[in-house]
């Protein structure tokens, strides 16, 4: 199963592999740079995606834009979706889970790799 990162920062996306895979994670890791990108990787490879990291600030199309689409199409709204984001205030988290009230996870950037790690391991096992 795949690990999907959606962020438009390419340093935030390789700390984020970096984390993974020193941790031991074998999952094939996919990328893209902002949500409408995301969409196009999530349909090309849904069957396969076992968990989305996803950020909430990004160009194009954000994180909540992502996930108002995603939670509407059945093949995809059962994918774990994690926001990771700069975005931490309890608002924020109020309204990624209004958007989504199935959101696997939520964690604040900066964050400690142990952090996204205990995140991201019940969906990759």
């Amino acid at each position: 199963m795949k690990i999907l990162i959606i962020d438009d920062s390419l340093m935030d996306r390789k700390l984020m592999m970096g984390a993974l895979k020193k941790s031991g994670v074998q999952n094939e890791i996919l990328e893209a740079q902002n949500g409408e990108e995301g969409l196009q990787v999530l349909v090309n490879n849904r069957k396969e995606i076992c968990v989305i990291l996803l950020d909430w600030q990004m160009p194009v199309m954000n994180g909540l834009e992502f996930m108002e689409g995603v939670v509407k199409v059945p093949e995809v709204s059962s994918i774990p979706i994690i926001m990771v984001t700069a975005s931490g205030s309890d608002e924020n988290k109020k309204q990624a889970r209004s958007v989504n009230p199935n959101l696997a996870g939520y964690v604040v950037k900066p964050y400690k790799p142990d952090e996204l790690i205990s995140t991201v391991d019940p969906f990759i096992k």
